[in-house]
């Protein structure tokens, strides 16, 4: 049974331990099985239950998943989706045999995808030999959470939508930082109010962008290591602390803003490798901003299913959002 501490620490109280990485939080679900789900133990059946009264009204749903052919070349290096399908002559009948990198298209990140780059340790520790000591270890992959799959409640900060109303002009492709203030504006108009345990979404325009550039555009992208995302910084680091998310996610290729406004912020290894707490990337929110403007609600619940194997660094999320 997953169960929430009766109190969360200040974020100047961090790291828990004092040998530990700056900001880690490690040992806050204590040293059980558990453990491994970090942040996603906000997610306890008590409140999946009242989510699911509370925030599915009207049973519109929508995918929050990109094709994962989508980005074609495929982005930062990483090898494409590729497919073959198999006649199973004589019989009438069809076979497709895929292949894709894990991070290609829409995806969540795992425990086991970035680490404090100094101290080279993963979340609770975890280092880069006792991920690799065997052929397929499990240690801070994502089949814990496949197990129990995520479901909650989502809320959508729509800065896109926002952006164009205020006149902010975006450039996607290269570093246009959300600023904290950015976000509590959209919260604010939005009368959105977050709970412990809210999986928070960031619409920046990011893969609405993409899909609008023309074929050389796409070609010259994909080698392209900057993009607008969440700006990092204490302020910010404190709100994403306090707010207690189970999860975070957006549409681009990172949550947070390439290259960091203040890299001694940079979430990745705070929110990964320190907190447990799960980044996803790339989601498809298109469908859903419009969901939400259509009801005037920028709440849903939501659910995902990871892929289930050992040793997963990543996956594409399986994710819907239910309004």
């Amino acid at each position: 049974m997953l169960t929430v501490p009766e109190a969360i620490p200040p974020l100047s109280s961090l790291p828990l331990n004092e040998s530990d990485p700056p900001n880690s939080a490690w040992g806050l679900w204590g040293t059980g099985p558990d453990s491994a789900l970090g942040s996603l133990n906000y997610l306890t059946d008590e409140l999946v239950a009242r989510t699911v009264k509370e925030e599915v009204r009207t049973g519109e749903r929508v995918g929050l998943n990109l094709p994962l052919d989508f980005f074609d070349p495929p982005l930062l290096g990483r090898a494409g989706f590729e497919q073959k399908v198999i006649d199973k002559d004589p019989l009438v009948v069809n076979d497709d045999v895929i292949s894709f990198n894990t991070q290609g298209s829409s995806q969540w990140d795992s425990l086991r995808h970035f680490a404090y780059q100094q101290q080279k340790k993963f979340y609770n520790g975890t280092t880069q030999s006792q991920i690799h000591e065997g052929p397929r270890t499990s240690i801070n992959d994502l089949q814990s959470w496949s197990t129990r799959c995520l479901a909650g409640r989502g809320i959508l900060i729509d800065y896109i939508s926002y952006a164009e109303r205020k006149g902010i002009q975006i450039d996607h492709f290269t570093p246009h930082a959300v600023t904290l203030d950015h976000v509590k504006a959209v919260m604010e108009e939005s009368k959105i109010e977050s709970r412990p345990g809210d999986v928070l979404f960031l619409r920046t325009g990011y893969a609405e962008a993409y899909a609008k550039l023309s074929t050389d555009e796409r070609v010259k992208v994909a080698g392209v290591r900057e993009w607008t995302g969440l700006a990092q910084g204490k302020a910010t680091t404190e709100w994403l602390w306090e707010s207690q998310f189970a999860a975070v996610a957006c549409d681009a290729p990172g949550f947070e803003v390439r290259p960091p406004t203040e890299k001694e912020w940079h979430l990745h290894p705070i929110l990964l490798a320190g907190w447990g707490t799960p980044i996803g990337e790339l989601f498809d929110l298109e469908g859903l901003s419009k969901m939400c403007k259509k009801n005037q609600r920028w709440s849903f619940f939501f659910t995902s299913a990871p892929l289930n194997y050992t040793g997963a660094v990543a996956s594409p999320p399986n994710a819907i959002a239910i309004m």
